[in-house]
């Protein structure tokens, strides 16, 4: 008997903790199953040939709206070629319309709800022989219900309950530290090199926005507090570079999280980095005491704000203090140790272009390192879903079911968000505009009416759709400046050309903060008249190391290749030499380590780290 399940992931970098979730609590019958995983930018040939060579007698797929669309396409296929292949599928775009997807995909049947306890009967249904009797949907009330506490820790030594029994057993020898185990858990985790790492210490959510499938099931699921840290150290023991949480709001529940956080602070490697989705507002001095000490770059907390409309918080049944959540995210961005993400989505009702603009107004204000501007998803199940008429919602008829149109956003307006979107990852949430971004900031009313300007300039330009490199993003965003700074009336041309000096030695500065670039840009200005300058603050660096000690090995020669020296005379009170030093970069920015050189008295001003 050949069991196999199916994981479609978004990108190579993901996992899909769920399958291997399923296969760690099949207990005894754990040899039978086999874990096969994919992108969605695979081709559905490349699926179908690889899923064919495995010749399963059951292989079941892992269903959500990334996916949802290959497998359309890959299903009906792998019946012609597996006649004989009972096919099986779970997972939330499955869940809520289990009987139509029966009949569209010719299914044996569906797993509703938390699959561990519904796979794991059926896997011993089919080992046992007894498959025929399965109902086509199973669920926790025909099957058997695991608590999340039931749910084994799935990397290698799998501790699985056989749901058959109800006793805990494995062919490793579960909960021993031998050696085989150790070295089943090193292959295991070697599958996992350069992916992010997915870890639910919690299940389900206490709050009820009316877009989420989390607000149906008001079930909330913890795993002790001792059990994750145990895991946890795991991690760390292995140096993985990320672990994101899928808690829906991790601190949700006090006694479970500020302990979490306590572990991660006392045993920080200094290399994992620890993901969480958290409410702002549920934050209180106990946390904060914790959160400031961390390492640099150790954590990072998303906080979906979504919008700052009262009436839309409203209408989405969500609880939300946003002038709190505001001073909670100066407060943690005042330590410079926590990377912050917050959340904003378009298409939300009561939600029109004016009002949307100043939600983004609002949170662009608290300068996260990321602002993730999306766009409301119609979840099937949702209660957005039924109230969908109610709003006027119109939203595509496939996967990811992205908002079109609402009683108060036109398509029109929707397509212009969409470009605003675009321009806001390339330039803000890439990070490597910073300096330039807060100048031109100040050349409009509101930063989202630089964003809208800005996008409307790539489109005048025919940019949008072109993948340019990142020299071309810094003239780009340089041509834009000028141009906007060109068509100001009201200011003299003498002031013209005084700033258009400032941006462009802001967009130079930008640059070589993450770019150690070979080919000077042409837009630098020459660096002729300084030449002496450079070579005398190299040649004293090579003598002393003063300024980067780690460097006491490197000769002068060796740090003309090492650091980039450039010179500003505007962006600064006084004429600076600015040391760019890449062997060292900031964990939230990525910016390199640079020092400035009073160039005017020769004096160091200041080693920023």
């Amino acid at each position: 008997m050949k069991i196999l399940l199916i994981a479609v992931n978004a990108r190579y970098i993901h996992s899909n903790p769920a399958v291997f979730s399923l296969k760690a609590c099949t207990g005894i019958y754990n040899s039978y199953v086999d874990i096969i995983e994919f992108t969605i930018n695979q081709s559905p040939s490349y699926l179908l040939q690889d899923i064919y060579k495995k010749q399963p007698d059951v292989a079941a797929f892992s269903c959500y709206i990334w996916n949802r669309t290959i497998l359309d396409a890959v299903i009906p296929d792998l019946h012609k070629i597996l006649p004989k292949t009972d096919f099986w599928a779970g997972g939330p775009e499955v869940s809520y319309n289990a009987q139509e997807m029966i009949d569209r995909w010719q299914l044996r049947g569906i797993m509703t709800g938390p699959g561990e306890g519904s796979f794991s009967y059926l896997v011993s249904s089919y080992v046992n022989g007894t498959a025929d009797s399965l109902p086509a949907i199973l669920n926790q009330t025909n099957t058997v219900r695991l608590s999340l506490n039931e749910i084994p820790f799935w990397y290698g030594g799998y501790e699985a309950r056989d749901t058959t029994t109800g006793h805990t057993s494995n062919t490793k020898d579960a909960g021993t530290d031998n050696a085989d185990n150790d070295i089943q858990r090193e292959k295991d985790l070697a599958d996992f090199t350069n992916r992010i790492i997915y870890y639910e210490s919690s299940r389900g959510c206490p709050f009820s926005c009316s877009y989420c499938l989390s607000s149906i099931d008001k079930t909330m699921d913890f795993l002790p507090v001792e059990r994750v840290c145990r895991e946890l150290d795991f991690f760390l023991e292995q140096k993985v570079p990320q672990v994101k949480f899928t808690d829906r709001t991790f601190n949700c529940k006090k006694d479970h999280a500020l302990p979490v956080l306590r572990h991660i602070l006392e045993h920080d490697n200094g290399i994992t980095n620890f993901h969480f989705e958290i409410a702002a507002d549920l934050l209180d001095e106990e946390y904060f005491a914790v959160l400031r000490q961390l390492r640099p770059g150790a954590v990072q907390l998303e906080i979906g704000i979504q919008s700052t409309c009262p009436e839309t918080i409203a209408a989405i049944d969500r609880k939300m203090d946003f002038a709190k959540v505001a001073d909670v995210v100066r407060q943690i961005s005042r330590w410079h140790n926590i990377h912050i993400h917050l959340d904003l989505i378009a298409g939300l009702p009561f939600e029109d272009l004016c009002t949307f603009r100043n939600s983004f107004n609002d949170v662009y204000a608290l300068q996260p390192q990321q602002l993730q501007l999306g766009f409301l998803k119609v979840l099937k199940g949702s209660a957005m879903e039924r109230r969908s008429l109610q709003y006027d919602l119109v939203y595509t008829g496939l996967p990811p079911y992205e908002v079109l149109s609402t009683k108060w956003l036109s398509y029109e307006d929707i397509c212009r968000l969409k470009q605003v979107e675009e321009v806001l990852e390339i330039y803000y949430n890439s990070g490597q505009f910073a300096h330039t971004l807060a100048f031109l900031c100040g050349h409009f009313d509101t930063p989202f009416a630089m964003y809208e300007s800005l996008a409307h300039w790539y489109e005048e330009h025919a940019l949008f759709g072109i993948q340019s490199s990142r020299l071309k993003k810094y003239e780009t965003i340089l041509a834009f400046g000028a141009a906007c700074i060109e068509n100001k009336e009201q200011i003299e041309a003498y002031e013209k050309s005084r700033q258009i000096s400032l941006l462009t030695e802001y967009v130079t500065y930008d640059l070589y903060l993450r770019e150690h670039v070979k080919n000077r840009p042409s837009f630098a200005a020459s660096l002729e008249t300084w030449k002496d300058i450079i070579h005398g603050i190299l040649h004293r660096e090579a003598e002393a190391h003063e300024l980067f000690p780690q460097l006491a090995d490197s000769g002068y020669r060796d740090l003309t290749k090492i650091l980039h020296v450039e010179v500003f005379t505007s962006i600064f009170d006084t004429p600076r030499a600015v040391l760019f030093s890449y062997e060292k970069r900031d964990p939230l920015t990525n910016n390199c380590q640079t020092v400035h050189l009073d160039i005017s008295r020769q004096s160091v001003l200041s080693i920023k780290k």
